[in-house]
């Protein structure tokens, strides 16, 4: 089921996010559908914020897989920087270049609630660090606005 994504300028797109502290079909099933509405809008990451929900989840493409990262948290970021062309599903036809670490270390749990670490490098950490900016209330323009001044 394809969910309906927010667009820059909608309040909640500036909100936190709250942990989850349980997770059950109910979430898997939004888990799904959060996957679902990734693909049908050619995305390669996508937020729980970006579809209504204050929760912190996030689903990426890694290696062309989808990935379900429940609870996210940055643990490490690596010092390198990559310059590259970012854009948001909720900030549609909207690209600018903009730098962030090479490679993130994230711990997060899945859908069977299992805790994860991985390292993730390249285009991967950078879509993570992206969606978990996504969580703390964050548009990738934003920090645009500050480069600027």
């Amino acid at each position: 089921m394809s969910l309906n994504i927010l667009k820059q300028g909608d309040k909640l797109l500036n909100q936190k996010s709250k942990r989850i502290s349980k997770i059950d079909d109910s979430l898997r099933n939004f888990c799904k559908s959060m996957i679902d509405t990734m693909y049908e809008n050619n995305g390669v990451g996508l937020s729980a914020p970006q579809v209504g929900v204050l929760k912190r989840i996030i689903v990426v493409l890694d290696e062309n897989k989808p990935l379900v990262m429940i609870n996210p948290e940055i643990v490490e970021a690596s010092e390198e920087k990559v310059l590259m062309n970012e854009g948001c599903l909720s900030v549609p036809n909207e690209y600018h270049d903009l730098e962030r670490s090479k490679s993130v270390k994230v711990k997060y749990r899945d859908t069977k609630g299992k805790p994860n670490i991985k390292l993730l490098d390249g285009m991967t950490a950078r879509i993570v660090q992206h969606e978990i900016d996504h969580l703390d209330g964050k548009l990738f323009v934003e920090y645009l606005d500050k480069a600027s001044t």
